[in-house]
């Protein structure tokens, strides 16, 4: 979220970003994209359907069974062209406001720190450098100055510690996870 790429004068790019996302989305993030590559296409079997046929011996049978198929199948057809789509929208309606309004009352509550992230431009698997921010707009603040001192040729490191120094509401983190308190 809010990222912001920035040319270094002697080196690759990299991305500056004030992350809302939790850490461990990024593992769902590679579950979906392994799961998505692995699924196959499901076998189904049709085993006893002869058995089913054993009582269409007369015409009268046969018309049953045709209208009993034709109504069944327009029953599911109607559930599933509306009133599971229905019921989907006004679920995911429902959980996104839920979500939303619980992750808001969290980070005010609780005063989680925003994480400002370097990353190499393309990646954000793999931060360089993290800055934990406390507010949003001092963290927008942070992530303008960390940009500032990569366009100016420090390394990403260098500039979340410069960006830290003297402000006791950011944390500095180098990729080795040691945090430095700014």
């Amino acid at each position: 979220m809010r990222t912001r790429t920035v040319r270094t004068p002697v080196g690759p790019s990299f991305d500056v970003a004030v992350q809302w996302a939790p850490r461990w989305a990024r593992v769902f993030r590679r579950a979906r994209r392994r799961h998505r590559r692995s699924r196959d296409g499901a076998d189904v079997a049709f085993e006893g359907v002869g058995e089913l046929a054993g009582g269409l011996d007369d015409l009268g049978g046969v018309v049953v069974w045709i209208v009993g198929a034709v109504a069944f199948v327009f029953g599911v057809l109607l559930v599933w062209l509306f009133l599971v789509p229905l019921l989907l929208v006004v679920l995911d309606l429902l959980v996104v406001v839920v979500v939303l309004t619980l992750a808001f009352l969290g980070r005010l509550l609780l005063r989680r720190p925003w994480t400002v992230a370097v990353t190499p431009a393309g990646d954000d698997d793999t931060p360089v450098a993290l800055a934990d921010v406390m507010g949003w707009n001092r963290a927008l603040r942070v992530r303008d100055a960390i940009g500032g001192r990569l366009a100016a040729g420090a390394s990403p490191e260098q500039a979340v510690l410069d960006a830290a120094l003297g402000d006791k509401a950011v944390t500095a983190r180098v990729a080795g996870g040691v945090g430095l308190r700014g």
